[in-house]
């Protein structure tokens, strides 16, 4: 999939999403195993991921249409959220950072003594998996889909939600594909 594309000399050509550099075919190849930073040249990966600074990740996310949300590995906690993030499940930020991801969706089992992710149910959560798979073994996970039960204005309620992650430094991005309640 090409991000963007810009015409140069008669023809197309890929440029990098956040700095509007030509990439090349190598590059083209190698951001195209990215499912979230897909596009950006290397000189600005490697901007996004200083390790120890989350401002450029975090302008990452805000300037993102996508739902997105930075996690850290220890303990498995969402960092930050975009705009976008944050009006899909309802909430403001302080109400996501510093939670687990399935107190962010509010899924019961997070509502259970254990807690979120590690709750006897939490075992073979899909979202849970992808996101410790991503961070043990630094491998994205596309469009993983489960249903949740989800306690939202004091009823509870199935939705059906599926995520993407990616590895990005010591953090992983989560982005929301979709998350809406069955019928």
């Amino acid at each position: 999939m090409i991000i963007s594309q810009r015409e140069r000399g008669g023809g197309m050509q890929t440029i990098c999403i956040w700095c509007g550099s030509a990439l090349d075919a190598v590059a083209i190849q190698q951001e195209a195993r990215r499912p979230i930073t897909k596009g950006l040249c290397t000189a600005c990966r490697n901007d996004v991921v200083k390790q120890g600074d989350i401002s450029a990740l975090v302008k990452f996310l805000d300037e993102s249409d996508a739902p997105l949300l930075l996690m850290q590995g220890n303990p498995r906690q969402v960092v930050t959220a975009n705009q976008e993030a944050c009006a899909l499940v309802e909430k403001d930020l302080s109400r996501i950072e510093q939670h687990r991801g399935g107190q962010v969706f509010d899924c019961i089992h997070s509502l259970s003594e254990a807690g979120c992710g590690k709750d006897k149910q939490c075992e073979n959560c899909k979202i849970k998996n992808a996101v410790v798979g991503t961070f043990i073994t630094g491998t994205s996970f596309n469009g993983v889909s489960t249903i949740l039960e989800i306690k939202k204005h004091a009823e509870i309620n199935a939705y059906d939600i599926q995520v993407t992650t990616e590895k990005v430094g010591d953090y992983a991005l989560l982005k929301i594909d979709r998350y809406e309640r069955r019928d």
